[in-house]
């Protein structure tokens, strides 16, 4: 008899995979050159932070695993906020190192009921106990690589900073590459580089489509020790938006 997996290691949106053929040598399958975790928020959980997650939730705000969307999507992880500036964020403290010389590759498929008063991130941080959730890509306070929306603007956007330096480097696509109200969006993260010639790059997509290209690797947080992680936050509004993560998954070169 063979022996099934547990679960799906790759996920393909509801379009053909040839539009996704960035994920190919992205090292999606475990293997003996790849680290993966891929989670599709099935599981049942007791309490706001997932098995082996930490969650930072402002007053009033939720984290809710294995919801039901609005569309009777099962399997999504949800995060619901309260009032203005407030939010959550889980991070797994998984001691991700970003080099020279090897790939990393994150992503996730998400939606948000509100895309000009809503911040939704989701990347890696050198933060871990902290009291507020946008601390984790407040780039004055960490060492990350983040990529999504930023309140007051639908715009997928990437956040570097290394050292702390607090001047990080933000860059939004060029084209109509806004995140829409209610739409699921397949998000994907992108780190490589070449020891040959000492240089990093990151690559964003949406949808399957490259939409961010950066090469400023003094702002790249290489040879630090970080932590994946995804957040939703209200902008000044009135609060009570929602954020539906359907998977997260990320690899790394051994």
């Amino acid at each position: 008899m063979t022996q099934g997996l547990n679960e799906n290691l790759i996920h393909s949106p509801i379009s053909p995979q040839a539009d996704y053929n960035y994920r190919s040598g992205k090292g999606i399958i475990p293997s003996a050159e790849y680290a993966v975790y891929f989670n599709d928020f099935f599981e049942e959980t007791s309490s706001n932070a997932l098995p082996g997650t930490t969650a930072i939730i402002d007053t009033a705000a939720t984290i809710t695993a294995a919801e039901v969307d609005d569309t009777s999507y099962t399997g999504v992880l949800r995060i619901t906020d309260a009032t203005a500036s407030e939010g959550a964020a889980l991070y797994w403290p998984k001691g991700i190192q970003l080099g020279l010389g090897k790939k990393f590759f994150m992503e996730v498929r998400v939606k948000t009921s509100d895309v000009t008063d809503n911040a939704v991130q989701f990347g890696l941080s050198d933060l871990t106990a902290i009291t507020n959730p946008e601390d984790l890509y407040t780039t004055t306070a960490a060492n990350l690589i983040a990529v999504g929306i930023l309140d007051g603007d639908a715009t997928i956007g990437l956040l570097t900073d290394k050292d702390n330096s607090g001047d990080a480097v933000q860059l939004e696509s060029t084209g109509d590459y806004d995140m829409v109200v209610d739409t699921w969006t397949v998000i994907g993260i992108e780190v490589g580089g070449t020891a040959a010639n000492s240089t990093m790059y990151v690559k964003v997509y949406k949808d399957g489509q490259l939409i961010i290209t950066s090469d400023t690797e003094t702002t790249i947080p290489d040879d630090l020790t970080l932590a994946p992680f995804i957040a939703a936050r209200n902008g000044d509004g009135a609060g009570s938006n929602t954020t539906d993560f359907d998977y997260i998954r990320w690899s790394i070169e051994r």
